[in-house]
């Protein structure tokens, strides 16, 4: 988990499943719009997150194939003032990440494990659910978008994940036509697992993995719905 400059999303990771890559990693520039909210505390109306209608997609690659699935979010509150996101947290519900791959069920959850950490002797080699149960967003503050074909925002954010805390910018789509009920989408994007010290079969770690590498990108993609608080 660690140091993502300006990718583009909408939230929530990753969970970032397998250790991605088949694509590069996409950069956003500067902020089209002058109107920029700076951190600090946040202002506006509070909106708590809707689970139900809230999941981050993952998908990682590697030589032989891929792998997919869904980290739940699972809580948290987000703030807006002026049809801009001035801060707040999202909960990513880590230890209840799964696979969603067409596969024997046996591969599914022996996969599904592998990941989560709850092999026994495999806990380090991704997210160590039982030590890190659950992963976080922060929003720090947020910008309109001009003509953007990818989001109407950018979110400059921080993500944690096993407690290492890197910056995530994200283009974001922002549904603001119901005042008590927004949605937040995101194309794909990505992140790099490497930054959050996710090493296992990492070219970036490991000498003479050949073929048996799994790439350190992984491709997130993130809806998320909120209702205003009250």
């Amino acid at each position: 988990m660690i140091h993502v400059k300006y990718a583009y999303i909408i939230f929530a990771i990753g969970t970032l499943g397998m250790l991605l890559g088949c694509n590069p990693k996409t950069k956003t520039s500067e902020s089209t719009s002058d109107t920029m909210v700076t951190s600090g505390e946040p202002k506006g109306e509070a909106y708590l997150v809707d689970a139900p209608r809230s999941q981050i997609q993952w998908q990682g690659f590697k030589p032989t194939g891929s792998h997919k699935g869904i980290v739940p979010i699972s809580g948290g509150t987000i703030y807006i003032q002026d049809d801009l996101l001035t801060g707040g947290t999202i909960t990513l519900q880590m230890d209840e990440l799964v696979v969603t791959d067409d596969m024997a069920v046996e591969m599914k959850n022996n996969l599904q494990g592998h990941l989560r950490g709850t092999v026994p002797g495999k806990e380090t080699d991704f997210f160590n659910v039982t030590q890190y149960p659950t992963a976080t967003y922060t929003i720090l503050s947020s910008s309109v978008l001009t003509d953007d074909p990818v989001g109407t925002h950018l979110i400059l954010g921080q993500l944690t994940i096993k407690d290492i805390t890197n910056p995530v910018h994200i283009k974001a789509r922002l549904d603001l036509a119901n005042p008590n009920a927004i949605k937040v989408t995101t194309e794909p994007f990505v992140i790099d697992r490497s930054e959050w010290d996710i090493r296992f079969k990492s070219k970036k770690f490991f000498d003479n993995l050949r073929d048996d590498f799994i790439n350190d990108e992984i491709r997130l993609e993130i809806t998320l719905g909120a209702i205003r608080e009250g």
